[in-house]
């Protein structure tokens, strides 16, 4: 996810940066293809290359010590949400359209992700309303937040045997995706759920993590997905708990996927509950998990992404609604949601470029919308550090999103009578 400017986070960051650069000297290092912004792109000291630029956006090629220094640069502040950037590296190794010369390539590459989104991911015919108020309400009251803050507690200890880090590349990473596979599968086990299937995604091969995935039900109709990305940076420099960024959003997921599962309820749509890989590192997981469902011929009918959850600004319950690169009747429907059923103040704000894995399913056409801990530039001032712990955090905060996590699946799916 992004952050404010932090002075320690650069530091580190930077360090991180100039010691791989020290590494990779004199190497020649497997290359990365990717789409950032330009007002990303003017903050980044590294090197690289431009393969292909607008007014907007740039196609760079770069390495490892590259995607450092985009990282860090994601925290320098700005005037306005710069956002992230997408690692296509993939999908640029595989476009060799007919009738089309080399030199146009990576310009004609670059229009897919620079020409402006189409109707229908901003407007829908979707009549979207309050149907199921009874078993919306029905399920909130039986969420845990003290299993969730437990969970949280564990998903972010730091100490050898658990969670150093959770980096897409690291045996930590690994492990934090079979802790999460186990806790459903023990939880459809526990609940006698044999409707419920769990698998993984790989991250292609520069990463070891990999991305879960969990159905609910056993239905082929179009889908509702509920995400959140389960890595950190690499703890190389320093510890990374990322209890915030995003174990909150990860516990969120959790808390909607425990009471879903364990309420005996059943829906007319599937549900899917999904953990990202590698969304630090470019939203890798979560664009190797819409080619998955696409591949599939998986249908999705609504995306809900959970990225960071926890930190409430001066302690102010204001949940508010992602602006960009999402479907405006959707995030409408959030708000409608939130005042129905969590009864909290509700707030808009940008996040700018490719800042969270929503973006990975706007940009394939998918319709998703993504609400969001504070405003950005209020947002938790810790992450991507070893202070990103939980004595910041507000239990409070991440159970009003879980909260609205169910009503979202509840209401979409369609409970069966």
């Amino acid at each position: 996810m992004l952050k404010s400017a932090k002075k320690i986070a650069l530091f580190s960051l930077g360090l991180l940066s100039s010691i791989s650069l020290a590494v990779h000297a004199g190497t020649t290092e497997e290359q990365h293809v990717i789409v950032a912004p330009q007002c990303l792109i003017k903050n980044v000291n590294a090197s690289y290359k431009t393969l292909s630029s607008t007014a907007t956006l740039g196609l760079i090629q770069t390495d490892s010590a590259g995607i450092d220094a985009f990282i860090e640069a994601k925290h320098i502040k700005t005037a306005t949400p710069c956002g992230g950037f997408m690692d296509v590296t993939e999908s640029w190794n595989a476009y060799h359209p007919k009738n089309i010369t080399a030199g146009s390539r990576a310009k004609s590459f670059l229009n897919q992700y620079d020409k402006p989104q189409k109707k229908s991911l901003t407007q829908t015919s979707t009549n979207y309303a309050i149907q199921y108020p009874d078993q919306v309400n029905q399920l909130i009251s039986q969420i845990n937040a003290q299993e969730m803050w437990t969970d949280l507690t564990a998903f972010s200890d730091t100490s050898k045997t658990q969670f150093p880090d959770r980096y897409a590349n690291s045996d930590t990473g690994v492990k934090a995706a079979e802790w999460l596979k186990n806790k459903i599968e023990t939880l459809a086990r526990d609940n006698n759920r044999s409707d419920i299937s769990v698998y993984t995604v790989a991250t292609g091969t520069r990463y070891k993590q990999p991305s879960v995935v969990v159905k609910i039900g056993e239905s082929t109709a179009p889908g509702i997905v509920i995400g959140g990305h389960m890595d950190t940076l690499s703890s190389s420099w320093e510890l990374k708990p990322g209890a915030d960024d995003d174990g909150s959003g990860s516990m969120t997921v959790m808390g909607v996927a425990r009471t879903l599962i364990s309420s005996g309820m059943h829906f007319k749509k599937p549900i899917y509950i999904i953990w990202y890989s590698a969304e630090e590192m470019g939203l890798v997981g979560s664009g190797y998990v819409v080619k998955d469902f696409k591949q599939k011929n998986i249908p999705v009918e609504a995306v809900l992404q959970f990225d960071m959850t926890g930190y409430a600004y001066k302690n102010d319950p204001t949940m508010w609604l992602i602006t960009d690169n999402i479907n405006t009747n959707l995030t409408n429907y959030l708000e409608t949601l939130i005042k129905t059923y969590v009864k909290k103040p509700v707030g808009r704000t940008r996040c700018g470029y490719a800042c969270s894995d929503h973006a990975s399913w706007s940009q394939a056409g998918f319709t998703a919308a993504f609400p969001f801990e504070s405003s950005f530039g209020n947002d938790d001032p810790y992450i991507h550090t070893a202070q990103d712990t939980m004595d910041v955090l507000s239990l409070s905060h991440i159970t009003d999103f879980a909260k609205l996590g169910v009503a979202f699946a509840v209401e979409l799916a369609e409970p069966v009578a």
